[in-house]
């Protein structure tokens, strides 16, 4: 599984209101009851990436769908991923070259199971002030992994209060390569076909099978 590309998948949405004061294990535990509740989810997404030893910076956008357990679909122009939880296919368009590799998570792998369900675990979090122009109803942690070896440095990640989902995740990791990922807009539990998570390769495609 390549990181990151199923970071995206908890996410949208605005709460009218005046926000209040949470301590960081409130704020968690709200994130982690409403994972628990979604069943699948459709997104659109934007992400930005700076690369930390070249600055190259790139910009794209894409749609994502989820289903549990472990069922991904993340689509861009570059590179469709797809995973039923036992195989996972990745299919470059420009390449007309598909790999295929049975699914697995790693520590490095950033799923919404390993990161929103062993958040308390796995980070220290901290709650950090608004930012000058954010939406009130934003709540923004800053996380950095207890485990000193991980790949990932630290994290920002912005909740909307109210419905404790995520609407935008920051990550910057050990080669100070910096991607945000923004969600612009989410469905959520419409009931998605398993066959959504199957990936049939074009034809004249490159199939290379790693299993």
């Amino acid at each position: 599984m390549r990181r990151y590309w199923l970071g995206l998948l908890f996410f949208s949405g605005v709460v009218v209101g005046q926000p209040k004061e949470y301590s960081v294990k409130e704020i968690t535990d709200r994130m982690q009851k409403k994972y628990e509740s979604i069943q699948d989810a459709s997104a659109r997404f934007t992400q930005h990436v700076r690369f930390g030893f070249s600055k190259i910076e790139q910009s794209f956008a894409g749609t994502l769908k989820m289903k549990k357990p472990n069922r991904y679909r993340v689509e861009t122009e570059y590179q469709t991923l797809v995973t039923d939880g036992t195989t996972v296919w990745s299919f470059s368009p420009v390449n007309k070259q598909v790999l295929i590799d049975r699914y697995k998570e790693t520590p490095d792998s950033f799923t919404p199971e390993q990161f929103l369900l062993n958040l308390p675990s796995n980070y220290y979090a901290t709650l950090l002030q608004p930012e000058s122009g954010s939406e009130k109803s934003v709540i923004t942690l800053k996380l950095v992994p207890k485990d000193d070896q991980s790949f990932i440095k630290s994290m920002k990640v912005w909740v909307d209060e109210g419905s404790w989902v995520v609407k935008k995740v920051e990550m910057l990791d050990v080669n100070d390569t910096e991607k945000t990922y923004t969600v612009q807009e989410i469905k959520i539990n419409t009931n998605l076909r398993d066959t959504t998570f199957v990936f049939t390769p074009p034809l004249g495609t490159e199939v290379v099978d790693l299993r």
